[in-house]
């Protein structure tokens, strides 16, 4: 009997705590006392993809955050990032934006990157 098993894509946004962290995720190595990360479940991900989120960053930072993607968001472009995400805040109070929201402004305190592991 074959049995059809469903597993969810796993989606992270990580932000390493320090440069050691960093050096470390360019390695593909984390640790999970070295990264704040959210897992974003499928419908998480699909309500910030639909809410342009992705889309408005890649844009103002040249960058790719899409599905199947892995993407580094660096210092320089995380207040960018910022100003979008605010800005969608003031139109939408989803909850999953401020996660997201969130993540950026820890990028900010440690001095680091946003890891958008798709």
């Amino acid at each position: 009997m074959r049995r059809d098993v469903h597993m969810e894509k796993t989606r992270y946004i990580r932000v390493p705590k320090n440069q050691k962290a960093v050096k470390d995720y360019d390695n593909g190595i984390i640790e999970d006392n070295q990264v704040e990360e959210i897992l974003l479940t499928q419908e998480v991900f699909d309500e910030l993809y639909k809410s342009g989120v992705f889309s408005i960053i890649n844009d103002k930072c040249d960058i790719i955050i899409d599905d199947y993607e892995d993407e580094v968001l660096t210092l320089e472009k995380v207040p960018v990032a910022l100003e979008v995400v605010n800005d969608l805040c003031s139109v939408n109070t989803s909850n999953n934006l401020k996660e997201l929201k969130r993540m950026l402004e820890l990028a900010l305190k440690y001095k680091t990157i946003v890891g958008f592991d798709f």
